[in-house]
Protein backbone atom coordinates (compact mmCIF):
# COMPACT_ATOMS: atom_id res chain seq x y z
CA UNK A 1 0.00 0.00 0.00
CA UNK A 2 2.14 2.01 0.89
CA UNK A 3 4.68 1.79 -2.09
CA UNK A 4 1.43 2.03 -4.45
CA UNK A 5 0.70 5.62 -2.44
CA UNK A 6 4.36 6.75 -2.97
CA UNK A 7 4.48 5.53 -6.51
CA UNK A 8 1.10 7.80 -7.33
CA UNK A 9 2.55 10.80 -6.00
CA UNK A 10 6.48 10.40 -6.95
CA UNK A 11 6.20 8.89 -10.47
CA UNK A 12 4.01 11.25 -12.45
CA UNK A 13 5.97 14.46 -10.98
CA UNK A 14 9.25 12.50 -12.24
CA UNK A 15 8.00 12.05 -15.61
CA UNK A 16 6.87 15.61 -16.02
CA UNK A 17 10.59 16.87 -14.49
CA UNK A 18 12.35 14.51 -17.25
CA UNK A 19 9.77 16.45 -20.01
CA UNK A 20 10.90 19.93 -18.56
CA UNK A 21 14.44 18.91 -19.28
CA UNK A 22 13.72 17.06 -22.39
CA UNK A 23 11.58 19.08 -24.67
CA UNK A 24 10.10 22.25 -24.88
CA UNK A 25 9.30 24.78 -21.63
CA UNK A 26 5.94 24.76 -22.82
CA UNK A 27 5.07 21.35 -23.78
CA UNK A 28 6.92 20.00 -20.76
CA UNK A 29 4.63 22.59 -18.50
CA UNK A 30 1.55 20.79 -20.04
CA UNK A 31 3.01 17.30 -19.35
CA UNK A 32 3.48 18.26 -15.82
CA UNK A 33 -0.45 19.69 -15.68
CA UNK A 34 -1.43 16.08 -17.02
CA UNK A 35 0.96 14.50 -14.28
CA UNK A 36 -0.77 16.32 -11.72
CA UNK A 37 -4.14 15.08 -12.84
CA UNK A 38 -3.17 11.45 -13.26
CA UNK A 39 -2.04 11.72 -9.63
CA UNK A 40 -5.10 12.97 -8.76
CA UNK A 41 -7.03 10.27 -10.62
CA UNK A 42 -5.28 7.74 -9.35
CA UNK A 43 -5.63 8.73 -5.81
CA UNK A 44 -9.49 8.73 -6.39
CA UNK A 45 -8.75 5.30 -7.65
CA UNK A 46 -6.95 3.98 -4.69
CA UNK A 47 -9.43 5.62 -2.63
CA UNK A 48 -12.34 3.70 -4.51
CA UNK A 49 -10.56 0.52 -4.25
CA UNK A 50 -10.05 0.72 -0.54
CA UNK A 51 -13.41 1.62 -0.13
CA UNK A 52 -15.03 -0.36 -2.31
CA UNK A 53 -15.97 -3.04 0.49
CA UNK A 54 -18.06 -0.79 2.54
CA UNK A 55 -19.23 0.70 -0.84
CA UNK A 56 -20.50 -2.80 -1.89
CA UNK A 57 -22.13 -3.81 1.63
CA UNK A 58 -23.93 -0.38 2.79
CA UNK A 59 -23.70 1.65 -1.14
CA UNK A 60 -24.44 5.41 -0.36
CA UNK A 61 -25.49 5.41 2.91
CA UNK A 62 -21.84 5.00 4.32
CA UNK A 63 -22.01 8.69 3.19
CA UNK A 64 -25.62 9.49 4.65
CA UNK A 65 -25.68 7.29 8.02
CA UNK A 66 -24.63 8.73 11.59
CA UNK A 67 -24.16 5.34 12.96
CA UNK A 68 -20.71 4.59 14.31
CA UNK A 69 -20.58 1.17 15.73
CA UNK A 70 -17.37 -1.07 15.49
CA UNK A 71 -19.15 -3.83 17.63
CA UNK A 72 -21.70 -4.20 14.78
CA UNK A 73 -19.66 -3.23 11.98
CA UNK A 74 -21.92 -0.36 11.14
CA UNK A 75 -20.29 3.01 9.62
CA UNK A 76 -21.51 6.47 8.79
CA UNK A 77 -19.34 9.17 7.71
CA UNK A 78 -21.98 12.18 7.68
CA UNK A 79 -21.22 13.63 11.02
CA UNK A 80 -17.77 13.93 10.06
CA UNK A 81 -18.94 15.77 6.57
CA UNK A 82 -21.57 17.76 8.39
CA UNK A 83 -18.59 18.48 11.21
CA UNK A 84 -15.78 19.00 8.32
CA UNK A 85 -18.29 22.03 6.47
CA UNK A 86 -19.19 23.73 9.54
CA UNK A 87 -15.74 24.18 10.67
CA UNK A 88 -14.49 25.22 7.42
CA UNK A 89 -17.72 27.56 6.93
CA UNK A 90 -16.41 28.91 10.27
CA UNK A 91 -12.90 29.36 9.78
CA UNK A 92 -13.32 30.73 6.33
CA UNK A 93 -16.02 33.31 7.51
CA UNK A 94 -13.34 34.79 10.01
CA UNK A 95 -10.30 34.37 8.34
CA UNK A 96 -11.53 36.31 4.63
CA UNK A 97 -12.25 39.80 6.55
CA UNK A 98 -9.03 39.22 9.00
CA UNK A 99 -6.53 38.33 5.52
CA UNK A 100 -7.97 41.19 3.69
CA UNK A 101 -7.71 43.14 6.90
CA UNK A 102 -3.94 42.17 7.28
CA UNK A 103 -3.29 42.55 3.63
CA UNK A 104 -4.77 46.10 3.57
CA UNK A 105 -2.75 47.16 6.89
CA UNK A 106 1.10 46.02 5.68
CA UNK A 107 0.74 47.85 2.21
CA UNK A 108 -1.54 50.76 3.31
CA UNK A 109 -0.99 51.55 6.92
CA UNK A 110 2.58 50.42 7.89
CA UNK A 111 5.56 52.64 7.29
CA UNK A 112 7.21 51.05 4.19
CA UNK A 113 10.37 49.92 6.52
CA UNK A 114 8.12 48.23 8.66
CA UNK A 115 6.12 46.26 5.73
CA UNK A 116 8.84 43.57 5.09
CA UNK A 117 9.23 42.76 9.24
CA UNK A 118 5.60 42.07 9.55
CA UNK A 119 4.61 40.46 6.14
CA UNK A 120 7.75 38.17 7.57
CA UNK A 121 5.78 37.41 11.11
CA UNK A 122 2.44 37.19 9.76
CA UNK A 123 3.99 34.06 7.14
CA UNK A 124 5.88 33.09 9.93
CA UNK A 125 2.66 31.98 12.04
CA UNK A 126 1.74 29.77 8.80
CA UNK A 127 4.85 27.68 9.31
CA UNK A 128 4.10 27.26 13.19
CA UNK A 129 3.51 23.38 13.88
CA UNK A 130 -0.07 22.51 14.48
CA UNK A 131 0.13 21.22 17.63
CA UNK A 132 1.25 24.17 19.06
CA UNK A 133 -2.53 25.93 17.65
CA UNK A 134 -3.99 22.87 19.14
CA UNK A 135 -2.27 22.62 22.99
CA UNK A 136 -3.39 27.05 22.53
CA UNK A 137 -7.11 26.31 22.11
CA UNK A 138 -6.81 23.85 24.63
CA UNK A 139 -5.49 25.58 27.31
CA UNK A 140 -6.42 29.38 26.36
CA UNK A 141 -9.16 29.82 23.52
CA UNK A 142 -11.39 26.71 24.41
CA UNK A 143 -11.53 28.07 28.31
CA UNK A 144 -12.23 31.60 26.81
CA UNK A 145 -14.44 30.61 24.47
CA UNK A 146 -16.88 28.11 27.08
CA UNK A 147 -16.74 30.86 29.40
CA UNK A 148 -17.85 33.73 27.32
CA UNK A 149 -21.07 31.53 25.89
CA UNK A 150 -22.20 30.50 28.91
CA UNK A 151 -22.14 33.99 30.18
CA UNK A 152 -23.74 35.51 26.91
CA UNK A 153 -26.43 32.34 26.80
CA UNK A 154 -26.66 31.04 30.02
CA UNK A 155 -25.06 28.02 31.85
CA UNK A 156 -24.70 24.91 30.14
CA UNK A 157 -25.21 26.42 26.62
CA UNK A 158 -21.51 25.36 25.70
CA UNK A 159 -20.89 22.32 28.42
CA UNK A 160 -17.28 21.59 27.14
CA UNK A 161 -14.44 23.61 26.00
CA UNK A 162 -14.20 21.04 23.13
CA UNK A 163 -16.78 22.13 20.47
CA UNK A 164 -17.48 23.10 16.71
CA UNK A 165 -17.03 26.62 17.50
CA UNK A 166 -13.70 25.86 19.02
CA UNK A 167 -12.67 24.25 16.03
CA UNK A 168 -14.01 26.57 13.47
CA UNK A 169 -12.09 29.63 15.08
CA UNK A 170 -8.92 27.58 15.98
CA UNK A 171 -8.89 26.73 12.22
CA UNK A 172 -9.63 30.75 11.14
CA UNK A 173 -6.86 31.68 13.15
CA UNK A 174 -4.09 28.93 11.15
CA UNK A 175 -5.74 29.42 7.79
CA UNK A 176 -5.55 33.54 7.81
CA UNK A 177 -1.72 34.41 7.39
CA UNK A 178 -2.49 31.63 4.07
CA UNK A 179 -4.94 33.88 2.55
CA UNK A 180 -2.90 37.25 3.99
CA UNK A 181 0.08 36.24 1.93
CA UNK A 182 -1.73 35.78 -1.52
CA UNK A 183 -4.09 38.84 -1.25
CA UNK A 184 -0.73 40.99 0.09
CA UNK A 185 1.11 39.93 -2.82
CA UNK A 186 -1.92 40.81 -5.47
CA UNK A 187 -2.36 44.45 -3.34
CA UNK A 188 1.34 45.41 -3.58
CA UNK A 189 1.34 44.19 -7.46
CA UNK A 190 -1.62 47.21 -8.15
CA UNK A 191 -0.40 49.15 -10.52
CA UNK A 192 0.41 52.63 -9.33
CA UNK A 193 -1.33 54.54 -12.21
CA UNK A 194 -4.61 52.72 -11.01
CA UNK A 195 -4.06 54.41 -7.63
CA UNK A 196 -3.17 57.98 -8.92
CA UNK A 197 -6.54 57.61 -11.68
CA UNK A 198 -8.51 56.89 -8.59
CA UNK A 199 -7.58 59.29 -6.36
CA UNK A 200 -7.42 62.17 -9.64
CA UNK A 201 -11.39 61.18 -9.42
CA UNK A 202 -11.77 62.37 -6.06
CA UNK A 203 -12.18 59.40 -4.30
CA UNK A 204 -11.39 58.46 -0.42
CA UNK A 205 -8.52 57.18 1.28
CA UNK A 206 -10.85 54.00 2.40
CA UNK A 207 -12.71 54.04 -2.28
CA UNK A 208 -9.30 53.62 -3.38
CA UNK A 209 -8.73 50.29 -1.26
CA UNK A 210 -11.44 49.28 -2.20
CA UNK A 211 -11.31 49.64 -5.93
CA UNK A 212 -7.90 48.28 -5.46
CA UNK A 213 -8.90 45.30 -3.69
CA UNK A 214 -11.71 44.54 -6.66
CA UNK A 215 -8.95 45.67 -9.05
CA UNK A 216 -7.42 41.97 -7.26
CA UNK A 217 -10.29 40.20 -6.34
CA UNK A 218 -8.87 36.85 -8.93
CA UNK A 219 -6.31 36.83 -5.81
CA UNK A 220 -8.67 37.67 -2.84
CA UNK A 221 -10.66 34.34 -4.19
CA UNK A 222 -7.52 32.35 -4.62
CA UNK A 223 -6.35 33.05 -1.25
CA UNK A 224 -9.73 32.40 0.39
CA UNK A 225 -9.84 29.14 -1.26
CA UNK A 226 -5.98 28.28 -0.52
CA UNK A 227 -7.27 29.09 3.24
CA UNK A 228 -10.24 26.66 2.72
CA UNK A 229 -8.63 23.61 1.28
CA UNK A 230 -6.39 24.31 4.43
CA UNK A 231 -8.74 24.27 7.05
CA UNK A 232 -10.88 21.34 5.60
CA UNK A 233 -7.47 19.18 5.72
CA UNK A 234 -6.15 20.23 9.32
CA UNK A 235 -6.23 17.26 11.21
CA UNK A 236 -3.86 17.80 14.17
CA UNK A 237 -5.31 21.12 15.63
CA UNK A 238 -8.63 19.85 15.10
CA UNK A 239 -8.85 16.93 16.89
CA UNK A 240 -7.41 18.28 19.83
CA UNK A 241 -10.64 20.98 20.39
CA UNK A 242 -13.03 19.36 18.21
CA UNK A 243 -14.46 16.96 20.74
CA UNK A 244 -14.35 13.58 18.57
CA UNK A 245 -17.98 13.22 18.49
CA UNK A 246 -19.06 10.11 16.85
CA UNK A 247 -22.62 8.67 15.88
CA UNK A 248 -24.51 11.49 15.84
CA UNK A 249 -24.39 15.09 13.91
CA UNK A 250 -24.50 18.07 16.37
CA UNK A 251 -26.94 20.22 17.54
CA UNK A 252 -25.22 23.49 17.56
CA UNK A 253 -22.46 24.60 16.94
CA UNK A 254 -21.54 25.01 20.95
CA UNK A 255 -21.56 20.83 20.71
CA UNK A 256 -18.91 18.43 20.03
CA UNK A 257 -18.10 17.17 16.81
CA UNK A 258 -15.72 15.35 14.35
CA UNK A 259 -14.59 15.82 11.08
CA UNK A 260 -12.87 13.71 8.33
CA UNK A 261 -9.60 14.06 8.53
CA UNK A 262 -9.60 14.07 13.09
CA UNK A 263 -11.82 10.86 12.25
CA UNK A 264 -9.36 9.09 10.43
CA UNK A 265 -6.60 10.55 12.61
CA UNK A 266 -8.60 9.17 15.92
CA UNK A 267 -9.98 5.82 14.03
CA UNK A 268 -7.24 4.23 11.88
CA UNK A 269 -5.36 3.04 14.59
CA UNK A 270 -7.90 0.81 15.60
CA UNK A 271 -9.38 -0.22 12.55
CA UNK A 272 -7.19 -3.13 11.41
CA UNK A 273 -9.32 -4.76 14.35
CA UNK A 274 -12.51 -4.42 12.16
CA UNK A 275 -13.22 -5.94 9.12
CA UNK A 276 -14.68 -2.54 7.24
CA UNK A 277 -13.84 0.37 9.24
CA UNK A 278 -10.25 1.14 7.25
CA UNK A 279 -12.75 1.04 4.27
CA UNK A 280 -15.01 3.03 6.25
CA UNK A 281 -12.26 5.98 6.97
CA UNK A 282 -10.88 5.29 2.79
CA UNK A 283 -14.70 6.31 2.08
CA UNK A 284 -14.46 9.13 4.39
CA UNK A 285 -10.84 10.31 2.88
CA UNK A 286 -13.05 9.76 -0.82
CA UNK A 287 -15.49 12.33 0.04
CA UNK A 288 -13.17 14.73 1.47
CA UNK A 289 -10.79 14.24 -1.49
CA UNK A 290 -13.91 15.02 -3.84
CA UNK A 291 -15.39 18.09 -2.17
CA UNK A 292 -11.73 19.50 -2.68
CA UNK A 293 -11.86 19.00 -6.33
CA UNK A 294 -15.33 20.51 -6.53
CA UNK A 295 -13.90 23.71 -4.09
CA UNK A 296 -10.91 24.10 -6.29
CA UNK A 297 -12.46 23.92 -9.58
CA UNK A 298 -15.24 26.50 -8.37
CA UNK A 299 -11.83 28.60 -7.49
CA UNK A 300 -10.43 28.13 -11.02
CA UNK A 301 -13.69 28.68 -12.53
CA UNK A 302 -13.88 32.34 -10.55
CA UNK A 303 -10.22 33.03 -10.86
CA UNK A 304 -10.42 32.81 -14.58
CA UNK A 305 -13.26 34.56 -14.77
CA UNK A 306 -12.02 37.91 -13.06
CA UNK A 307 -8.45 37.82 -14.74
Amino acid sequence: MLGFILAVLVLPYLAAALALLFIKMRWGLRMFGISALVAVALLIAMFLVYAYPILEREGLAVFTSTVWDPAREEYGVLPALVGTLITSAIAISLAFPMAVGVAVTINEVLPPRLRPLFASLVDLTATMPTVLYGLWGIFALGPLLQSAVNAVFGPGAMPSQYSLLTAGILLAVMVTPYAAAVIREGYAAVPKAVEEAVYALGATRLETVLVKLRHIRNYVVGGVFLALGRAMGETVAVAMVVGGKLGSLPASLFDGGITISSLIALQFPNAAAYKYMTAALFAGALALAVLGIAINAAALYLIRRWQ
